[in-house]
């Protein structure tokens, strides 16, 4: 083992280790000092974060005793033993323990939920003792994450007399609140509570300033906009803009205020603020809208107006929820967000990935939605009347928008642009959709109509589902892969049809398909359809022979005095001769005079069903309808 020479003093190798030995101490006294001031200045943020807590809890504290006192009353005015009039008594024993205090007892958890229950309880004056006293600081109760509950429970124990000043207590206030999470919940029940004049006047307060000082009939923006100068008609959309670009900053779209400030303001607002808005509202936030009618026309617009980057956001965040897209499919107005997708979105391959796995997992379900079946209807049979209404349409359909700001309005560059837009074509997209292959969305569909097809045809939502697919889609859509599949359903219909019925079913027992009104109705509808088309183009000219086959032929009369004459008279008049022969062997004796003639005179008898006076604005269908 090497031993180390010793180091002779003086010499240069001495001093640089005195050096080192001397920096070394030196840095021992700097990380000494540092460690002091660090500890020192760790002292004092502790200090600083309990003086913040004690200021805020000195009212609880100071009020400790009270709330101790006032909870044990409260404990024996939620028992369910207590009686209405010793509720009374304790409310009112309450509230004069907490008078001239309930503002800042309600920011406590406890005391609270015990003031709330005194308005749950309590009579009309002990709601407008409490209404005196939250009035002066509104505000802060609104924005304390136990405040606010209070404003709640006043707002919904309020009587209809009462909530004209409460109203008056949130004048001038509701833009802030909405860009704080407890304030917008409090607006969120205010607005709800309100009647159509006053949530008129609420939303006037985020049009501008004026609109807040001076009182009188409130108007909604499109109304507004077409009285005002093209000068005043910028500044409130500046306004607008000023509390609409918080709001989705900080995703707080829950309010259906916000719904319709948003609406009104992507509908008035030129190109350049609405593509700012459509990025802001694409993703997780969008899916809060889709519940409420202005709600689903700002998810429409942000599909519609957003490049392809923005629509993959809206839909990946429209889909982030287990079950989200099912949900939207059977909502009122969220099925219509999803028809605006399908219609425009030109990522097929996403759409595929993200909207169709559910809609395939439950689409036994959606078959017999009274919503969710227009999604189906609509890939089947765009745009028909009789499916989805023209305003739901419209709505699914935005109008187009240049995409130009209020300073280049004029200017010839770009002056044609819009926002948006879709670039494939819409046939092509629809058949991308449906896909190919029995795995396809198409193919399950037809599966689903081919095994439950007696079911659908009596079902009042998916008889016209089975008949849609029964005649291929629109421009026979389905026929380009799914030929076969479509002839199969065509023959489960028949099949159908072919069990003998019974003239009076037992309890429990499914009508007969051609008996049932719905089904009768649909069988008929794809007979009538059959001669409106030219055979080779996917249409159904087989299906009559196919029925006639299997059930009506040699059984004719046993249908008369049945829906089932709607059947046979659609058949005499189907401009097919092998089975208007056939009906007119077995159907003239039993008549006494031509099918033909028969069915003339069925149909016209309809007609004039449908001109006798009505009862009270119902109208009578002809058996021609049906």
């Amino acid at each position: 083992m090497a031993v180390a020479k010793p180091v002779k003093p003086g010499t240069h190798a001495d001093k640089s280790k005195r050096k080192r030995v001397h920096d070394s101490a030196d840095d021992a006294k700097v990380l000494h000092k540092k460690a002091k001031l660090d500890t020192s200045i760790s002292a004092s943020k502790h200090a600083a974060k309990s003086d913040l807590t004690a200021a805020k809890t000195k009212g609880t504290k100071r009020n400790a005793a009270l709330i101790q006192d006032i909870t044990a009353k409260w404990e024996k005015l939620r028992h369910p033993d207590t009686t209405a009039a010793q509720r009374i008594d304790i409310v009112h024993e309450i509230l004069n323990q907490v008078q001239g205090r309930v503002a800042d007892l309600a920011m406590s958890h406890t005391a609270s939920r015990v003031i709330q229950a005194c308005a749950k309880h309590g009579n009309e004056t002990d709601l407008k003792a409490l209404l005196a006293e939250a009035a002066p600081r509104v505000v802060d109760l609104a924005k304390s994450s136990y405040g606010h509950f209070l404003l709640c429970k006043l707002i919904s124990a309020a009587t209809k007399a009462q909530f004209p000043e409460i109203l008056k207590m949130f004048k001038g206030h509701i833009a802030q609140l909405l860009r704080h999470p407890c304030g917008a919940a409090v607006i969120d029940d205010l607005y709800n509570e309100a009647t159509r004049k006053q949530q008129d006047a609420m939303a006037a307060e985020l049009y501008g300033r004026e609109y807040v000082l001076f009182s009188g009939e409130a108007k909604r923006l499109p109304e507004l906009m077409k009285e005002l100068p093209a000068a005043k008609q910028k500044a409130v959309l500046r306004n607008m803009a000023q509390h609409a670009i918080p709001i989705m900053e900080k995703a707080l779209v829950d309010p259906p205020l916000v719904h319709r400030m948003l609406a009104e303001y992507i509908a008035a607002s030129p190109g350049r603020s609405v593509s700012e808005a459509v990025q802001l509202l694409s993703g997780p936030p969008l899916v809060r809208l889709v519940h409420t009618k202005e709600g689903a026309q700002v998810a429409c617009a942000v599909i519609t107006y957003g490049t392809a980057k923005d629509r993959k956001k809206a839909i990946k965040g429209l889909a982030g929820q287990a079950d989200s897209i099912f949900k939207m499919a059977q909502d009122e107005f969220g099925h219509v967000v999803l028809l605006c997708i399908l219609d425009t979105v030109d990522d097929t391959a996403l759409l595929k990935k993200q909207i169709l796995p559910e809609l395939h997992s439950n689409l036994s379900e959606l078959i017999k939605s009274k919503f969710g079946r227009r999604i189906i209807l609509q890939l089947l049979h765009p745009n028909q009347q009789k499916y989805v209404p023209l305003h739901l349409q419209h709505m699914a359909h935005p109008p187009p928008k240049p995409a130009s700001g209020f300073e280049i309005l004029e200017d010839q560059e770009h002056k044609g642009d819009t926002l948006g837009g879709s670039k494939k074509d819409n046939e092509l997209r629809r058949q991308e959709i449906l896909g190919e292959g029995a795995s396809s969305f198409a193919g399950l569909l037809c599966k689903a109509c081919k095994l439950n097809a007696a079911d659908m045809l009596r079902d009042p939502q998916a008889c016209d589902v089975i008949v849609e697919v029964a005649q291929a889609g629109n421009s026979g859509v389905l026929t380009t892969h799914h030929s076969c599949a479509v002839h199969d359903v065509r023959q489960a219909i028949a099949q159908a049809a072919t069990p003998v019925p019974l003239i009076s079913p037992k309890a429990g027992e499914e009508e007969h398909v051609l008996m049932s009104y719905f089904s009768s109705r649909a069988v008929r509808r794809l007979i009538v359809a059959s001669s409106h088309h030219a055979s080779g183009d996917g249409a159904i000219t087989d299906f009559p022979a196919l029925l006639w086959e299997a059930a009506l032929k040699g059984r004719c009369q046993q249908w008369l005095g049945t829906h089932a004459e709607k059947i046979l008279a659609a058949l005499a008049t189907c401009n097919h001769s092998k089975i208007s022969k056939a009906m007119e062997v077995e159907l003239q004796p039993i008549l006494g005079k031509s099918v033909e003639q028969w069915a003339a005179d069925f149909v016209q008898h309809g007609s004039e069903v449908s001109k006798l006076p009505t009862k009270k604005g119902i109208k009578k269908h002809s058996v021609s309808q049906f």
